[in-house]
């Protein structure tokens, strides 16, 4: 009897949460070519067309989208035969904090395949200021936070190293000749290097809105206001890259890091300490 693969199947999940093949392949931390190879020998095995092809997109089929169905079950118990094996005993809440410019990638491809992993395991989530966040692991009321290294107040783990990159709405154009519209957050780093960049490399420009958080920013660039400088990883679909100041000279990134509460031996905030390091070396891996 023929037989699925698990891997494939992981992967035609990914595309169906994903949208697209390229997403996919970072969540899977597959190059797209690989991708399109797995799908293929799936088709091959499923004996069925599983995408369709409109405009320059791969669209699921009716049988593709009752492959994604089984394939959500079957990994499901794949991953539940796994925990049970690995982590019986796995068990408990554990208390993480996310810096608001990474809710959207811990969401959406971080955190992807943990409950399954761990399906005893409870996460309660905040988000908020690196700065904030670090105060509250360091008082051990977050168990963890992913952050911003911001200075060595307090130990960090790094992780990885973010681009940051000027965002504007998908479906606006700013004129040369008129001071752009700018958005920051109040109190934020990267606001006031956004601010420094800018006036470095005589770009005329104007503040419209100081945003309390990072979600207020994120509404300022959807919605056409402004725009603003931002971690690449945040960058939604709604967005484009403001490719007339995306050059190196106003190109810069940030460190970002896990902070874990002092005395942490807990079993369930290790395992997810280190499903999250595990995920960043794969992409750092993917990357490199």
């Amino acid at each position: 009897m023929t037989n699925f693969d698990i891997d494939q199947l992981r992967t035609l999940v990914a595309i169906a949460d994903c949208g697209n093949f390229a997403a996919a392949a970072d969540s899977v931390h597959r190059t797209q070519s690989a991708v399109s190879m797995q799908m293929k020998k799936l088709e091959e095995l499923a004996g069925v067309a599983i995408f369709q092809k409109q405009g320059r997109r791969h669209v699921l089929t009716s049988h593709g989208l009752t492959l994604v169905s089984y394939a959500r079950q079957m990994l499901n118990l794949n991953d539940q035969a796994i925990s049970h094996f690995h982590s019986p005993d796995m068990n408990g809440m554990v208390k993480f904090g996310v810096c608001d410019d990474y809710v959207n990638l811990i969401f959406r491809r971080v955190l992807n395949g943990f409950t399954e992993r761990y399906p005893n395991l409870q996460l309660s989530v905040q988000s908020n200021s690196s700065q904030r966040l670090l105060k509250q692991v360091q008082d051990g009321r977050l168990d963890m936070a992913l952050v911003n290294i911001h200075d060595e107040s307090y130990p960090v783990t790094q992780l990885s190293t973010e681009r940051l990159v000027w965002a504007k709405s998908r479906h606006v154009s700013y004129c040369k000749d008129k001071p752009l519209p700018v958005a920051i957050e109040s109190d934020c780093r990267w606001g006031r290097l956004a601010l420094e960049l800018l006036n470095r490399a005589n770009v005329s420009h104007q503040v419209v809105l100081t945003a309390a958080d990072f979600h207020g920013l994120n509404a300022a660039i959807e919605s056409g206001m402004a725009v603003s400088l931002i971690a690449a990883c945040s960058v939604t679909d709604k967005m484009d890259l403001l490719e007339r100041i995306n050059c190196n000279s106003l190109e810069t990134a940030i460190a970002n890091g896990l902070a874990i509460k002092p005395g942490a031996n807990e079993p369930a905030v290790l395992a997810l300490a280190d499903y999250i390091t595990e995920w960043y070396v794969r992409r750092n891996q993917t990357a490199a």
